[in-house]
Protein backbone atom coordinates (compact mmCIF):
# COMPACT_ATOMS: atom_id res chain seq x y z
CA UNK A 1 0.00 0.00 0.00
CA UNK A 2 3.05 2.19 0.61
CA UNK A 3 3.99 2.28 -3.29
CA UNK A 4 -0.28 3.43 -3.82
CA UNK A 5 0.15 6.03 -1.69
CA UNK A 6 3.20 7.61 -3.32
CA UNK A 7 1.73 6.90 -6.44
CA UNK A 8 -1.53 9.01 -5.42
CA UNK A 9 0.51 11.61 -3.24
CA UNK A 10 3.05 12.03 -6.98
CA UNK A 11 -0.20 12.63 -9.03
CA UNK A 12 -2.12 14.91 -6.59
CA UNK A 13 0.94 17.27 -6.42
CA UNK A 14 1.23 17.22 -10.35
CA UNK A 15 -2.50 18.01 -10.88
CA UNK A 16 -2.42 20.90 -8.25
CA UNK A 17 0.98 21.75 -8.73
CA UNK A 18 1.84 22.52 -5.31
CA UNK A 19 2.84 20.03 -2.39
CA UNK A 20 1.62 21.98 0.76
CA UNK A 21 -2.56 21.65 -1.33
CA UNK A 22 -1.45 17.28 -1.66
CA UNK A 23 -0.62 17.82 1.77
CA UNK A 24 -3.88 19.19 2.94
CA UNK A 25 -5.75 16.62 1.25
CA UNK A 26 -4.07 13.67 2.91
CA UNK A 27 -3.28 15.28 6.35
CA UNK A 28 0.55 15.18 5.56
CA UNK A 29 2.89 17.97 6.55
CA UNK A 30 4.71 19.26 3.52
CA UNK A 31 7.96 18.10 4.06
CA UNK A 32 6.14 14.63 4.55
CA UNK A 33 4.60 15.15 0.89
CA UNK A 34 8.13 16.46 -0.54
CA UNK A 35 9.83 13.32 0.80
CA UNK A 36 7.47 10.56 -0.02
CA UNK A 37 7.66 11.92 -3.90
CA UNK A 38 11.48 12.66 -3.59
CA UNK A 39 11.52 9.10 -3.29
CA UNK A 40 9.54 7.53 -5.65
CA UNK A 41 11.70 9.72 -7.89
CA UNK A 42 14.33 8.13 -6.69
CA UNK A 43 13.20 4.69 -7.33
CA UNK A 44 12.05 5.80 -10.79
CA UNK A 45 15.75 7.19 -11.37
CA UNK A 46 13.71 9.89 -13.29
CA UNK A 47 12.47 13.12 -12.21
CA UNK A 48 9.34 13.80 -12.29
CA UNK A 49 8.80 17.52 -11.43
CA UNK A 50 10.44 20.64 -12.13
CA UNK A 51 10.39 22.43 -8.66
CA UNK A 52 10.62 26.43 -8.78
CA UNK A 53 10.03 28.79 -5.85
CA UNK A 54 6.91 29.87 -7.65
CA UNK A 55 5.85 26.43 -9.26
CA UNK A 56 5.80 22.52 -9.33
CA UNK A 57 4.94 21.30 -12.83
CA UNK A 58 5.35 18.18 -13.97
CA UNK A 59 8.16 17.14 -16.31
CA UNK A 60 8.10 15.05 -19.55
CA UNK A 61 7.81 12.43 -18.09
CA UNK A 62 5.95 13.14 -15.30
CA UNK A 63 2.75 14.24 -17.03
CA UNK A 64 3.46 10.97 -19.43
CA UNK A 65 3.40 9.25 -15.76
CA UNK A 66 0.31 10.93 -14.54
CA UNK A 67 -1.30 9.62 -17.85
CA UNK A 68 -0.52 6.18 -17.14
CA UNK A 69 -1.28 6.08 -13.36
CA UNK A 70 -4.71 8.00 -12.97
CA UNK A 71 -6.48 5.38 -14.84
CA UNK A 72 -4.62 2.61 -12.57
CA UNK A 73 -5.23 4.52 -9.31
CA UNK A 74 -9.43 4.95 -10.38
CA UNK A 75 -9.54 1.25 -11.43
CA UNK A 76 -8.26 0.34 -8.23
CA UNK A 77 -10.35 3.14 -6.01
CA UNK A 78 -13.37 1.47 -8.42
CA UNK A 79 -12.24 -2.35 -7.41
CA UNK A 80 -11.73 -1.12 -3.27
CA UNK A 81 -15.46 0.57 -3.10
CA UNK A 82 -17.14 -2.03 -4.80
CA UNK A 83 -16.00 -5.13 -2.47
CA UNK A 84 -16.56 -2.11 0.44
CA UNK A 85 -19.61 -1.30 -0.61
CA UNK A 86 -21.27 -3.81 -2.56
CA UNK A 87 -21.24 -1.48 -5.46
CA UNK A 88 -23.52 0.88 -4.41
CA UNK A 89 -22.57 4.38 -5.75
CA UNK A 90 -22.28 6.85 -2.70
CA UNK A 91 -20.03 9.82 -2.12
CA UNK A 92 -20.19 13.03 -3.60
CA UNK A 93 -20.55 13.53 -7.86
CA UNK A 94 -19.37 16.49 -8.98
CA UNK A 95 -20.85 17.58 -12.34
CA UNK A 96 -19.62 20.55 -14.75
CA UNK A 97 -21.59 21.54 -17.73
CA UNK A 98 -22.64 24.14 -19.85
CA UNK A 99 -25.83 26.00 -18.56
CA UNK A 100 -28.66 25.17 -21.25
CA UNK A 101 -27.18 21.51 -21.60
CA UNK A 102 -27.67 21.34 -17.51
CA UNK A 103 -31.14 22.77 -17.54
CA UNK A 104 -32.69 20.71 -20.62
CA UNK A 105 -30.89 17.48 -21.15
CA UNK A 106 -29.46 16.44 -17.27
CA UNK A 107 -31.46 18.10 -14.80
CA UNK A 108 -34.85 15.99 -16.22
CA UNK A 109 -33.20 12.59 -16.07
CA UNK A 110 -31.69 13.39 -12.47
CA UNK A 111 -34.41 12.70 -10.07
CA UNK A 112 -34.79 9.01 -11.47
CA UNK A 113 -30.61 8.91 -11.18
CA UNK A 114 -30.69 10.21 -7.55
CA UNK A 115 -33.61 7.77 -6.66
CA UNK A 116 -31.55 4.74 -8.13
CA UNK A 117 -28.65 6.27 -6.30
CA UNK A 118 -29.59 7.40 -2.72
CA UNK A 119 -26.19 7.42 -1.34
CA UNK A 120 -24.90 9.72 -4.36
CA UNK A 121 -25.07 13.32 -3.46
CA UNK A 122 -25.18 15.03 -7.05
CA UNK A 123 -23.29 19.10 -7.29
CA UNK A 124 -24.04 20.45 -10.33
CA UNK A 125 -21.80 23.73 -11.57
CA UNK A 126 -24.08 24.98 -14.47
CA UNK A 127 -21.95 27.58 -16.61
CA UNK A 128 -20.18 28.68 -19.83
CA UNK A 129 -16.72 29.50 -18.54
CA UNK A 130 -13.64 28.22 -18.71
CA UNK A 131 -12.56 26.30 -15.76
CA UNK A 132 -9.41 24.32 -13.81
CA UNK A 133 -11.39 21.10 -13.63
CA UNK A 134 -8.53 19.24 -11.45
CA UNK A 135 -8.13 22.75 -9.09
CA UNK A 136 -12.34 22.28 -9.32
CA UNK A 137 -12.45 19.08 -8.28
CA UNK A 138 -14.49 18.26 -11.09
CA UNK A 139 -15.49 14.49 -11.56
CA UNK A 140 -17.26 15.02 -14.77
CA UNK A 141 -17.74 17.61 -17.13
CA UNK A 142 -19.36 18.26 -20.36
CA UNK A 143 -18.31 20.55 -22.96
CA UNK A 144 -20.35 21.16 -26.33
CA UNK A 145 -18.07 22.77 -29.37
CA UNK A 146 -14.45 23.04 -30.37
CA UNK A 147 -12.01 22.63 -27.41
CA UNK A 148 -8.65 23.60 -27.60
CA UNK A 149 -5.70 21.11 -26.72
CA UNK A 150 -5.38 20.28 -23.43
CA UNK A 151 -2.54 18.68 -23.28
CA UNK A 152 0.52 20.41 -21.44
CA UNK A 153 2.67 22.43 -24.17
Amino acid sequence: MKDVIALRLYTRVARLGSFSAAAQEFHLSQSQVSRIVADLESELGVRLLSRTTRAVVPTEVGGEFVARIEPILAALDEAEQSVREGGDLRGLLRMSMPTSFGIHDVIPRLASFAERHPNLHIQLQLGDRRQDLIRDAVDVAIRLGRLPDSRPS
